[in-house]
């Protein structure tokens, strides 16, 4: 059996990122012992705020113990009304205000962006219709359930010659590319 990473550090907005990753990353074979969840807490201010001033001092950890162990850092930060483009960007010049060199091609650390929010990826991924111009954080489809059911889904798409369906929101399959930077 191959080695399991160690340490996968979640950076993410809110509970909804958190659990989507939490249940993929189980539907994986990962154990939550070794997932660390860095969120704002409370209430504290903004989600997309948090994960951006935090993103550089994350990505410098997550280097620093590639060299002795398996490690990972899955970043989730929401596009909101801007566009995926603009909030990479905010995310990359993160990196370069704080001296760190740009993410390599083949680094553990994932960078997933949601068009609106994660809510429209967890409705998508539950086979609803959705876009990217609608909020859906407050949709009452959105449950324990329904993010459980959505994770599984999004496991089955990230496998290797997945089927991915039209309906397909485009942030979405934009993204399904990062998940190969998981070193399982």
């Amino acid at each position: 059996m191959a080695e399991r990473i160690a340490n996968i550090v979640l950076l993410v907005e809110d509970r909804n990122q958190e659990n989507l990753l939490r249940h993929y990353l189980q539907g994986r074979g990962h154990n939550s012992r070794n997932i660390r969840v860095q969120k704002i807490t409370g209430g504290q201010g903004s989600g997309e705020q948090f994960v951006r001033d935090s993103y550089a001092s994350e990505v410098r950890a997550i280097r620093s113990q590639v060299t002795r162990t398996k490690a990972c850092l899955i970043a989730m930060i929401d596009a909101d009304s801007g566009s995926v483009e603009d909030r990479q960007r905010q995310i990359e010049r993160a990196l370069r205000d704080a001296e760190e060199s740009a993410r390599g091609p083949l680094e553990p650390i994932l960078n997933l962006i949601p068009k609106r929010n994660v809510e429209t990826w967890i409705l998508c991924l539950n086979s609803l219709r959705v876009d990217e111009q609608s909020d859906y954080r407050h949709d009452a489809r959105v449950s324990v359930h329904s993010i459980k059911q959505a994770a599984g889904t999004l496991f089955s798409w990230t496998r290797p010659n997945a089927d991915i369906p039209g309906t397909c929101v485009a942030s979405l399959r934009e993204c399904l590319p990062e998940f190969d930077r998981i070193q399982d």
